[in-house]
């Protein structure tokens, strides 16, 4: 059983190599500008709130980036001390806080978006386009396996 481990390629560890290693390069870049209270996914966070046209709660956030709830809390809460985010009450229901992008948090969004891109050009090079659309099919449905093999393991729990 030890050799056919063995000689698979696990692509939850390599894709987990690469992932660090992304997210590392991109952190250096951000250390140069004076930016280190802040992690990448921090900045998918604010970028996406940055972009956002309707009103988003964190309820909504743990849809789309799929972090359990109390790592979402506590990168919302960074944000918030580091000034980048801001809670608003909507429609004076103080119990529903809307998630708004500070001034500081656009600073933040346009220098961790241009180390993004800066990271993703460098470490795509030598890649086709035809390659890049590969990788990204690919990648997704290994992410939605993954995803159904999970639900698939908590209803079989549930039996």
């Amino acid at each position: 059983m030890l050799k056919d481990f063995d000689s698979r390629r696990h692509f939850g560890f390599l894709y987990d190599c690469a992932s660090r290693e992304i997210k590392k390069a991109v952190k250096r870049g951000i250390s140069e500008n004076n930016a280190d209270n802040c992690n990448v996914n921090h900045g998918w966070l604010v970028g996406y709130l940055e972009r956002q046209t309707e009103p988003v709660f964190q309820k909504d956030l743990e849809k789309i980036f799929h972090f359990p709830k109390s790592t979402l809390a506590d990168m919302i809460q960074s944000l918030e001390k580091s000034g980048y985010i801001a809670k608003a009450s909507v429609d004076g229901d103080g119990r529903k806080k809307q998630i708004i992008v500070t001034e500081e948090g656009k600073r933040f969004n346009d220098l961790i978006e241009t180390q993004i891109l800066a990271v993703d050009e460098y470490i795509t090079k030598d890649i086709t386009p035809e390659q890049m659309d590969i990788v990204v099919e690919v990648l997704e449905k290994m992410r939605k396996n993954a995803e159904d093999y999970k639900a698939y393991v908590e209803i079989k729990k549930e039996d």
